[in-house]
Parts: structure tokens; C-alpha cells; sequence
């Protein structure tokens, strides 16, 4: 018997399963539009946008400053008694990016055995960490996780009723708080007046 007659023979015999046994029609039948849907998949365009491209708007340190000076602005001018005021705001470090990595582990163990039979387990520990990568644009670039604003070092409100204890107190808790930042690092002066 040759390959093709052996072909047949087989063929035969699963078509007569089939045709016997409902059991096999759905299990096949099933395996079918599963095989079909997976190529389907592979067929039809995707909707590719990459976490990258979603989480890829920054600021740069100058936006930052002067977006954070404005609002200290609003906020230390709605203060009763802070009259007419100017802020500036410092950096202690610019925005951080936070790259998504994965992390390889490898631990090789071995156990020698000395001539009394007592065993010796060493442990090996490797791991090795790689920035995970997309493809944009046709370039590979690391995964962008998170970005971290930058951190504020201090800020100085020059202002009219810094004058007073009360007016001076509420305006360094309401920046503290506001920026989540020390005392220590808020200064408050009076505002010069114009000459005449």
C-alpha cells in the first residue's frame, strides 16, 4: 500500500467517524470557527495606540513654573488683607519620567555531595533589568510608565499685607498646603510702596 492509498484509507475512516458520532461534529465544528476567528483577527486592521501615546504629554520646567505661579497668585489674592501680590516659584529638579521595565531572574542552584555524603546546596541569584519597548513611528522607545511633576524647592510672595502676622500666617499655610511643601521653604515680604 502506498502513501496515497494509505491517505485514503484514513480520510475514509474519519469521514465515517464523523458521519456516526455527533459528539465529534460539534467538537470539530467548534474548533473550525475557532480557527476561523483567529484568522480573522489576524486579517482585520487594529486600533494600535500604544499606552505611550496616551500618557506622552509633558511640561517642561518653565510651563510648570509659571502655571504653578499663577495659580499660587489666584489663590494667595483671594486672601483678605494680601492686597495686590507677585509670586515666583523655584525648582528643585525638573520632571522625572518612570520607565515601564521587566525584570529577568535566573537562580542557579547546586548541590555537591562531599565523600561522607553531606550535602551542600549553593544558590546563584542573576537578574537582569531591560526597559520594555514599543515601536512608534518606526523607532523602538522605552515604555513610558508615569511621569512625575517637578518638585518645587521654595516659593516667594511678594505682597502688601505681608505687613501683617495674620495675613502672613495665612498665606504661607495656604501655600504649604496647596503645594504640599514646608514652611520653610515659603517666604513672604512686603511689598514696596511706589514712590511718589
Amino acid at each position: 500500500m502506498n502513501g496515497k492509498e494509505k491517505a485514503l484509507e484514513i480520510w475514509k475512516k474519519a469521514v465515517s467517524i464523523f458521519n456516526t458520532d455527533k459528539k465529534i461534529k460539534w467538537i470539530v465544528l467548534i474548533g473550525m470557527i475557532g480557527i476561523l476567528l483567529i484568522l480573522l483577527s489576524e486579517i482585520l486592521p487594529q486600533n494600535t495606540k500604544t499606552p505611550q501615546d496616551a500618557v506622552s504629554v509633558s511640561i517642561d520646567n518653565e510651563t510648570f513654573c509659571r502655571q504653578t505661579e499663577a495659580k499660587i497668585h489666584n489663590l494667595v489674592s483671594s486672601i483678605q488683607g494680601v492686597g495686590k501680590a507677585q509670586v515666583w516659584v523655584t525648582l528643585e529638579s525638573g520632571a522625572e519620567y518612570v520607565y515601564l521595565q521587566e525584570e529577568i531572574r535566573n537562580t542557579d542552584t547546586t548541590k555537591d555531595y562531599d565523600s561522607e555524603g553531606v550535602k551542600t546546596l549553593r544558590e546563584k541569584d542573576n537578574s537582569e533589568q531591560k526597559y520594555i519597548l514599543v515601536n512608534k513611528n518606526g523607532e523602538e522607545q522605552p515604555l513610558l510608565q508615569k511621569q512625575l511633576e517637578p518638585t518645587v524647592q521654595g516659593v516667594v510672595i511678594v505682597c502688601e499685607g505681608a505687613g501683617s502676622a495674620q495675613v502672613n500666617e495665612q498665606v504661607v499655610n495656604a501655600v504649604t498646603c496647596a503645594l504640599g511643601i514646608s514652611s520653610n521653604r515659603v517666604y513672604v515680604a512686603q511689598l514696596t510702596k511706589p514712590s511718589k
